[in-house]
């Protein structure tokens, strides 16, 4: 008899490689050097106005930038 299970959908990495990948499920882009990364987060803020930071990250030890974390 075959079984009547429906397959499981694909899913995005969970734990730490998740941290590669934006929410849209494309790979982060990397970055060899903090000053690299921080160029990178100032052209977004010249270009769109979006304001990023540069972070180490644990998993890779290479660079990326996100989304600032504000205090409100």
């Amino acid at each position: 008899m075959k079984s009547r299970r429906r397959p499981t959908p694909p899913h995005k990495p969970i734990g730490r490689v998740a941290s590669h990948f934006t929410r849209e499920g494309t790979p982060k882009n990397s970055y060899r050097t903090e000053a690299e990364a921080q160029s990178a987060a100032q052209f977004a803020w010249t270009m769109n106005g979006v304001d990023l930071n540069s972070y180490r990250c644990d998993y890779c030890f290479q660079w990326h930038i996100g989304k600032r974390f504000r205090d409100d």
